[in-house]
């Protein structure tokens, strides 16, 4: 039988070995417990996940597939989420729900709207900067787009481009825009409206679910390199595993840091993919419903965190009665390390200062990851080569799948499906070597 081995052990790599039970595939990871990005974290009676991770479903096969491993384990939501600027709290998306607004607020961005669909652009704008203008116009760019995201991106949005946004940030009508302005509050815009939670602790359920039935999962396996001539994976504790095909959900920097005997300019050009940060501040406040939303965003610079949500309304088997749950989300660039008790503190202030937190309340819990790999960044160097590095491992039997394996922004419905596609591109090259021989 073909050796497979899969590297990390987050949603796409179970995905993978789910998909490949009859070839018993060996699963590394790195941490103490499988999940990646969907682990949860249980503290002081609270659990928290790594920031918000919601299930959205489109795809019957995930429907099917998650029904079937976690039988009556979600509730159904629907989505509650609102920006908080100018002091005031508006339902999301801005660009659909400016009442409550200051009325020259609204007055810009009604009319910068209107303007926006009579300008004849040439082309497709190249980058996010002009694509916010050129959909929204100047007055739904200045009050919320263009400062909540070089707040999020931590750089020049004409350096990012566009080709990503067509599916993340929905675009409104005239009619919803005006219906948006006179208080008829859109619902149900963009890619979430509608998502699924366990009822019973946190996200990691799904990561552990689809995990059960592989024979071959190892934790704390932390790899070292990748020969990929000699086929086997070299862990920090002296093993070698070897392999006949390799997956890997590995950052597509790392593993190409991890990669032997590779042509020096695709090494090059892995390192120079970009990514920001998020170091995820979760708390425990002894005083219940602080907010009755599910996030919110935070667009203006006076506030440290561009996102703030509240798990106890996901579920309320999260947080001890009588108490609320809030994850913070602070993003920085990749290369840089924050000053956790600085972030925390000013969070602290910050949220007392919007007033979802009472000089009163007591924190009960506190819980911090920095999570390096959070946000693929679409600039023009993505772009240009990130094709030509997946391929050039698919070359030596290497294949990729989740958010960071193929540098792609994934959801977990995304992630699922990505370890089921290399799954089946693994079984086909495997056919491919039997037919050969």
């Amino acid at each position: 039988m073909k050796r497979v081995v899969i590297i990390g052990g987050g949603l796409a790599g179970v995905s993978a070995g789910h998909h490949l039970l009859e070839y018993e595939p060996v699963v590394l990871e790195k941490e103490s417990a499988i999940g990646g990005l969907c682990r949860s974290f249980t503290q002081d009676g609270f659990t928290f996940d790594c920031t918000g991770h919601l299930i959205h479903l489109k795809n019957q096969y995930t429907k099917d597939l998650i029904a079937r491993l976690l039988p009556n384990a979600f509730d159904a939501h629907e989505r509650l989420a609102a920006i908080y600027s100018k002091s005031t709290v508006t339902p999301y998306p801005f660009q659909a729900n400016t009442y409550g607004l200051p009325p020259e607020v609204i007055k810009e961005c009604v009319v910068g709207f209107v303007e926006s669909m009579h300008v004849n652009g040439d082309g497709s704008p190249k980058n996010f900067h002009d694509w916010v203008l050129r959909t929204f116009g100047q007055g739904i760019a200045k009050h919320f787009m263009l400062p909540y995201n070089e707040k999020f991106w931590k750089q020049d949005l004409r350096n990012i481009t566009s080709d990503w946004v067509s599916w993340s940030i929905p675009k409104p009508t005239l009619e919803e825009v005006v219906n948006g302005a006179l208080g008829l509050t859109n619902k149900g815009m963009g890619y979430n409206p509608k998502f699924i939670y366990p009822k019973n602790g946190g996200i990691d359920c799904l990561p552990q679910a689809l995990a059960r039935p592989v024979k071959k999962v190892y934790t704390n396996q932390t790899v070292e390199y990748i020969d990929p001539k000699k086929k086997y994976v070299r862990l920090a504790s002296g093993l070698e595993e070897p392999y006949d095909f390799l997956i890997s959900t590995l950052p597509l920097p790392l593993a190409y840091r991890m990669l032997k005997d590779t042509p020096d300019d695709l090494k090059f050009d892995a390192q120079r993919l970009n990514a920001i940060s998020i170091l995820n501040i979760n708390i425990g406040i002894d005083r219940p419903h602080v907010s009755d939303q599910h996030w919110i965003y935070f667009p203006e610079d006076q506030y440290v965190f561009s996102r703030v949500g509240f798990p106890m309304n996901f579920s309320k088997s999260v947080a001890p009665e009588g108490t609320s749950s809030i994850y913070i989300e602070i993003t920085h660039p990749a290369n840089e390390s924050p000053n956790v008790e600085e972030a925390y503190e000013r969070s602290i202030q910050d949220l007392q200062k919007c007033g979802l937190l009472h000089p009163g309340d007591r924190i009960l819990t506190r819980h911090v990851l920095d999570i390096k790999y959070a946000y693929v960044v679409f600039d023009d160097h993505r772009q240009a080569h990130v094709q030509s590095l997946i391929d050039y491992l698919e070359s030596r039997d290497i294949y990729t799948a989740g958010r960071y394996g193929r540098w792609e922004y994934f959801s977990m419905e995304d992630s699922i499906l990505s370890g089921k596609k290399a799954a089946e591109a693994v079984t086909s090259s495997m056919s491919s070597v039997k037919a050969y021989v």
